[in-house]
């Protein structure tokens, strides 16, 4: 007989490996083309840099980011990086699994190439009725995994699952 704080640890992990199983991003979106739209525009092309302001939106199939700027790098191949300024800056995106992910921070940062993306001060993610928080969230698209810290022991990684939820993987587990 497994002791019930054991249950409780297996049900919340098996949560947590769903959550990230199902944490991946619509593949469909990404050969979409990408819609910003913004009060004002600068480009730097001496920096490869194009910096978008006043009520930015960004439209890549059902992904949405608002902000109140937008800074897009460009290298010799393409896009290299997208980093959203707000307070807070908005992501929100349908996965493949047909469930949408709620984002936020004051910075979120896309990195193309590494296909990571990093929430940045008063970071938060949600997904169903779970909700992570943080002050640096970072996502590893292609590799399925999350990560979340705090800043220098000040404040704490916050993770909600709803007793639902729990009972739900727990149902899912003695199936097995």
């Amino acid at each position: 007989m497994i002791p019930k704080q054991s249950t409780l640890l297996l049900s919340i992990s098996s949560l947590v490996a769903l959550s990230l199983n199902a944490a991946h991003a619509k593949e469909s979106d990404y050969s979409q083309p990408v819609t910003i739209d913004a009060g004002r525009q600068l480009v730097e092309l001496a920096d490869n840099k194009v910096t978008f302001t006043d009520k930015v939106v960004v439209k890549q199939g059902t992904l949405d980011v608002r902000a109140s700027k937008l800074v897009v790098i460009r290298n010799d191949k393409g896009l290299q990086s997208m980093t959203a300024y707000g307070s807070p800056a908005t992501y929100y995106q349908v996965l493949d699994s047909g469930e949408p992910i709620r984002a936020q921070a004051n910075q979120i940062n896309y990195d193309i190439t590494s296909r990571t993306m990093t929430l940045l001060n008063n970071a938060q993610i949600k997904q169903n009725d779970n909700i992570v928080t943080g002050y640096r969230i970072r996502y590893f698209i292609d590799k399925e995994q999350m990560e979340a810290e705090s800043q220098g022991g000040k404040d704490r990684v916050t993770t909600v699952f709803l007793p639902e939820q729990l009972q739900n993987s727990n149902n899912k587990e003695a199936q097995k």
